[in-house]
């Protein structure tokens, strides 16, 4: 049976289509590489490399080859990671990547039980504003982010949802249009958004999920705001909307950070009012189990409580 010593080379050579270009990112000669494949190819009995195209192509073979060769850096991968997970005394980061809204209200109610089961782990928390979010993971700055995306992701990048996450309309309880909807509501009729025109507003800026989102719907509803406030901070937005100041529209899993009772929310029962909730981390290398329980303890959190 052959044993190829040297995965990392065909796997350059592919990924480059250039012998000469390879060879340069290997610091071995192009003379030596050359050979090397074709060794391969002795041994194997099929073609790997379609040589008459440039930059140069894999065959059939060749892709089922690499498949394999990637296959065995991630069961290696799996395996020292598993290794190290049976020291379980030993203390382990993980580095976490969030908006600066969504790690205050999603540590509060996932760290107690996310520690109690993983008590060696040391959570490195780093907060950016959500479009920045894809370039820590990519960068391989961030082991795991968690964040509202549209699922287009970019390429190495996996997406994983963690929840269909509504948005909801928040407004104080002692203003006369929130009275009406609550009005509305009760009598199990849809709410009048034509109520808000003359409202103050507070949005986020646009181009977040959440702000492209609520665009969209009030746009397909014909509605137009004319008292706009905007802002960055969705924090900020409910603080006002508690105070009176207008109505915000925020994730539903913001709802428990709310301050005091002042708040009514409001769900409009449609998916033009949902966006994923998701989990993203490279694709090329293995999650480790840390950040696995992680993604995990979260999801059974937030689909424990939805809809309340």
């Amino acid at each position: 049976m052959y044993i190829n010593r040297n995965p990392e080379y065909f796997l350059t050579v592919a990924a480059e289509g250039s012998f000469s270009k390879a060879a340069e990112k290997l610091y071995v000669s192009q003379p030596y590489l050359s050979q090397y494949v074709l060794r391969l190819e002795s041994a194997f009995g099929v073609k790997l490399l379609d040589r008459s195209q440039t930059p140069l192509r894999l065959t059939e073979a060749g892709r089922v080859y690499v498949n394999y060769l990637e296959s065995g850096k991630r069961l290696e991968q799996k395996l020292l990671s598993d290794f190290a997970e049976l020291s379980r005394d030993r203390e382990q980061t993980l580095r976490l990547a969030l908006s600066s809204w969504r790690a205050g209200v999603l540590l509060p109610d996932i760290l107690p039980a996310y520690s109690a089961q993983f008590p060696q782990v040391r959570l490195d928390v780093m907060e950016y504003p959500t479009n920045e979010l894809y370039g820590l993971v990519a960068g391989d700055k961030a082991d795991l982010a968690v964040m509202n995306t549209n699922l287009e992701t970019p390429e190495g990048i996996t997406v994983e949802t963690i929840i269909n996450e509504r948005i909801l309309l928040a407004g104080n309880r002692n203003n006369p249009v929130t009275r009406s909807f609550l009005a509305q509501r009760e009598r199990g009729g849809a709410i009048d958004l034509r109520a808000l025109e003359n409202e103050r507003v507070v949005l986020m800026r646009p181009g977040t999920f959440l702000s492209n989102r609520v665009r969209n719907f009030l746009e397909r509803e014909q509605v137009t705001l004319r008292r706009v406030t905007y802002g960055t901070n969705a924090a900020t937005a409910l603080g006002l909307a508690a105070r009176n100041y207008g109505f915000c529209f925020l994730n539903e899993t913001g709802v428990r950070s709310a301050p005091g009772d002042e708040l009514a929310f409001f769900d409009f029962d449609t998916p033009d009012m949902t966006h994923p909730l998701c989990a993203v981390y490279r694709s090329s290398s293995y999650l480790r189990p840390i950040a696995r329980s992680f993604i995990d303890v979260t999801s059974a959190f937030y689909r424990g409580t939805a809809g309340e």
